[in-house]
């Protein structure tokens, strides 16, 4: 599993820094301490992939997205969240979740515009997320990772949103 979790790993952002090299765009730096790039690849070792789980990180950012781990336990605090800016593609890891998607956020807080937080939802879909599960889920989609069930690991690439 892990094999593949790093094949996909690798595709993800060598997709990304293909797109961001043929657009002209300047690569911001890395944040794994030991991760190699050369000429818009950027490698991170499965010890520095499976660091950044424990603790929950930025593998790498530029321009136009984000590739991030995360770790959460049932006794993670669960927060609507609403990204204005960033299109959101989780991959679960391990573990599992119910996530719900659209309908209300309510509770909103105003700490920070482009990514407001609530305290539930109201209406929306629900899914059961686990291992080996992707879902996206669009700039502006209130969305809240509820009710984790063990650690729950996963990939988040954020894309930036563009204007046409």
């Amino acid at each position: 599993m892990l094999k593949s979790l790093s094949i996909l790993v690798l595709f993800i952002v060598l997709a990304f820094s293909v797109a961001a090299v043929a657009q002209g765009q300047d690569s911001s730096q890395s944040k794994a301490g030991t991760a190699s790039s050369a000429d818009g690849v950027k490698y991170f070792p499965k010890d520095d992939v499976m660091a950044s789980f424990a603790k929950g990180g930025t593998l790498v950012t530029e321009s136009n997205y984000k590739v991030m781990t995360a770790h959460r336990t049932p006794a993670t605090e669960a927060k609507v969240e609403v990204h204005r800016s960033y299109t959101d593609v989780f991959y679960i890891v391990q573990g599992s979740t119910t996530f719900v998607t659209g309908g209300k956020m309510l509770g909103e807080d105003d700490k920070n515009p482009d990514e407001p937080r609530g305290t539930s939802i109201e209406g929306g879909e629900t899914h059961h997320l686990s291992a080996g599960d992707a879902i996206t889920i669009a700039a502006g989609i209130p969305h809240w990772m509820k009710d984790v069930q063990g650690d729950l690991l996963y990939f988040v690439v954020k894309v930036k949103k563009t204007n046409p």
